[in-house]
């Protein structure tokens, strides 16, 4: 049996309410918080800071596709398994592209259950690690000036120290001051540090070239 902290939520979306009441005592005997939502309306509505979502999808359920992309254009981040009472293979592979990291057939076997609560706390876990880096590293960055912010980028693109001068229109000794000062303030001992702070901090558009630059 899985157990956690009181403090820890799961919001559980389905229509009906006896089932809603079911999952919510099951949840408690675990030690789950449980909030409860009628559909996904009035969860977006809501838009909780944290916890983890169980959501039905039975043909009355709610549009998958529109939620996940609600929960996006929000800018929040949950862990999210879905059920219903006969899950269709194609239902789960479109919950699963959507974003779902299980589907569960109900009435839930414990196991099966618990085994999900798991992952639904082990992903929350490790988003909520992520969402605190981006918080230090968006800190970080904030106290650089412009031009420091302007190197950063520069040097990251992958220019020289005398490239970053041509393209800002700055000596090359002006460059060096700046990049120095920028390393102190991120606090970074190397610019792979550096890059992935410039990641975490949401600073570079192009991630996947940066990840791989930061590894060169």
């Amino acid at each position: 049996m899985v157990e956690r902290p009181g403090n820890a939520h799961i919001h559980v979306i389905d229509a009906d309410f006896r089932r809603r009441a079911q999952i919510s005592s099951v949840l408690a005997s675990r030690n789950f918080h449980t909030e409860i939502y009628e559909d996904a309306g009035e969860f977006i509505g809501a838009m909780p800071q944290h916890g983890a979502v169980l959501i039905n999808e039975d043909p009355d359920g709610d549009d998958l596709k529109a939620f996940f992309g609600r929960v996006r254009q929000g800018g929040r981040f949950y862990p999210v398994s879905v059920y219903s009472h006969a899950p269709a293979p194609q239902r789960i592979v479109n919950a699963i592209r959507n974003g779902a990291i299980d589907y569960l057939q109900w009435p839930f076997e414990p196991a099966q259950f618990d085994l999900t609560l798991q992952r639904l706390i082990e992903e929350g876990d490790r988003q909520l690690k992520i969402e605190q880096e981006k918080g230090r590293a968006k800190a970080k960055v904030a106290q650089l000036t412009r031009r420091e912010t302007d190197v950063l980028v520069s040097l990251l693109s992958g220019n020289s120290n005398k490239e970053v001068a041509e393209e800002l229109a700055l000596s090359p000794r002006t460059v060096e001051i700046y990049r120095k000062n920028m390393m102190s303030k991120l606090s970074a001992r190397s610019a792979s540090e550096a890059a992935r702070i410039a990641i975490y901090a949401g600073l570079w558009e192009g991630q996947g070239s940066l990840s791989r630059a930061a590894a060169s």
